[in-house]
């Protein structure tokens, strides 16, 4: 998705969108769209009964009667690479239900379920050449301007549900900035309004009558739209188009959980007894082996193993963590709290679901947590024994130029204080080129053996060997040889590595 650094306050600005939009929505092929509104009604489908789930998409879908050339075209390659429909149909199966709960609370269409499809293929690991990420592929300025959080443990661009609600505001605000014209808005949501509003001003320049099918629009864009309306012509009929869909329950396949102390891909699976690689599938928002509540508090887990992670993780975390809680007081605020227990304000507010720097006398304020100085080695869950692993591990940033003190502790979402104390430096201390500081990390929490056990790592985008080799003191023959990556030159963002620091 390129999305050309939109800003909405700008948008709103552009004179020439505003002229002709409201006059090319009114001709032609999109007329017959939206003569019945109550077909896009989709508020009203919430906590409705359906058969099954794509039952529930299609009693959704507003653009049934749109047809174009441009769209049996994209039905010919469909049919032709059928393959492609299934394997997205099959990866986006833990996450449509949550996807189309997000379009009915904002009253959008059911087709804009299948976007990410032609995003993505619904891959939440999917990076571009544009440095999109995710299966919604946000471009880093949009994404930071819909709210979603990146740094170095964490990229809201990936996380499924987070980036499906910007992609929802964002459609929305691209709906209205198009006076209530659906094809210009998810064309837009391609290539950016700007864009957009120059295709209308040239295209009623040279028609009397213009369509949506009559802009001139960039090449990928031209094939988007109408792509996304033949997926959903195959959903809204499959026979027809000669696929088969497989049956989908209009149900959780995976459910929401919340956690409050930190822990990593490894203790969650001991925990729940789901592997490694599903659970990072299903939470791809994490680039690292830990999962921070500071970072996002919520967890995406299978129905089963999220009532079993409600009922092992409590117990579990009192015996690993040390819970602190302030009780506020007159003249207290989250920028005292934070300064008393040296955390960020944002990691206060996340741990403790605040929208609001505001606070009242007596409220009970969550201190994020730190490892318990008890002498407890091992717990034992499910019959086995795991041992407490309160070692740290250490990755090395290497200074870039312009870098600074502030700058790398915003990068690696830390307080500065941390930061100068790791690598015993002051605000003053010159940075050197090449050289490194120190980032000290949790380890995996619960460990069969005390041998140092494996890290995950997701490459970010432009990520180079010698920065990973680097950053965690390893050699590069072991860093290929462990992910088998022997006939790779280049390392690709998105990219799952598996770190030894044996």
């Amino acid at each position: 998705m390129y999305k050309k650094y939109i800003f909405i306050a700008a948008l709103l600005v552009i004179s020439g969108c505003q002229q002709t939009s409201i006059g090319l929505g009114q001709y032609t092929i999109d007329t017959p769209s939206f003569s019945s509104f109550s077909t896009c009604d989709t508020k009203t489908l919430k906590n409705k009964e359906f058969n099954n789930l794509w039952h529930r998409m299609r009693s959704g879908f507003c653009f049934n009667s749109i047809n174009s050339s441009r769209i049996s075209q994209e039905l010919k390659w469909m049919k032709k690479n059928k393959e492609f429909v299934y394997r997205s149909i099959e990866r986006s199966k833990p996450y449509l239900f949550h996807i189309l709960s997000y379009l009915e609370q904002k009253n959008l269409p059911h087709e804009l379920a299948l976007l990410p499809m032609v995003e993505s293929g619904f891959q939440p690991f999917a990076y571009s050449s544009s440095r999109a990420a995710g299966i919604w592929q946000f471009i880093p300025p949009t994404a930071r301007e819909y709210g979603l959080k990146m740094n170095w443990h964490y990229d809201g661009r990936r996380d499924v549900l987070e980036s499906t609600k910007a992609a929802t505001h964002f459609l929305s605000d691209m709906h209205r900035h198009f006076k209530g014209n659906w094809l210009l808005a998810i064309a837009s949501y391609n290539t950016g309004a700007g864009n957009v509003g120059k295709a209308i001003n040239k295209a009623n320049n040279i028609f009397s009558k213009p369509s949506y099918w009559d802009l001139d629009l960039p090449r990928e864009t031209e094939l988007y739209v109408p792509r996304l309306l033949a997926l959903a012509k195959i959903v809204n009929n499959p026979s027809k188009y000669g696929f088969k869909l497989t049956n989908i329950k209009n149900q959780n396949y995976t459910k929401k959980v919340s956690f409050q102390d930190p822990i990593d891909f490894q203790t969650l699976s001991v925990i729940t007894g789901v592997s490694e690689k599903e659970l990072m599938n299903l939470n791809p928002g994490y680039s690292t082996w830990i999962i921070d509540p500071s970072q996002q508090n919520t967890l995406l887990l299978p129905n089963k193993e999220a009532k079993l992670f409600k009922k092992r993780y409590n117990k579990i975390s009192k015996i690993i963590y040390e819970n602190k809680i302030h009780k506020v007081k007159k003249g207290d605020s989250l920028y005292k709290i934070s300064r008393i227990y040296n955390v960020k304000i944002n990691s206060l507010k996340k741990v403790n679901s605040l929208n609001s720097d505001t606070i009242y006398i007596n409220q009970k304020i969550r201190i994020p947590s730190e490892l318990s100085a008890t002498n407890k080695e091992f717990i034992t869950v499910n019959n086995t024994k795991y041992f407490i692993n309160k070692k740290e591990v250490t990755y090395n940033h290497i200074i870039k130029r312009y870098d600074n003190w502030y700058k790398i502790a915003r990068k690696y979402d830390v307080p500065l204080k941390k930061l100068l104390k790791w690598n015993n430096a002051n605000k003053q201390t010159t940075l050197k080129i090449n050289k490194l500081v120190k980032i000290k990390l949790r380890g995996p929490i619960l460990i069969v053996s005390k041998k140092t056990k494996p890290l995950r790592y997701v490459v970010s985008s432009g990520e180079r060997y010698d920065q990973i080799i680097r950053g965690f003191g390893i050699s590069k023959d072991t860093l290929i040889k462990d992910n088998n990556l022997k006939n790779k030159k280049y390392l690709t963002a998105g990219d799952n590595l598996i770190i030894n620091q044996n």
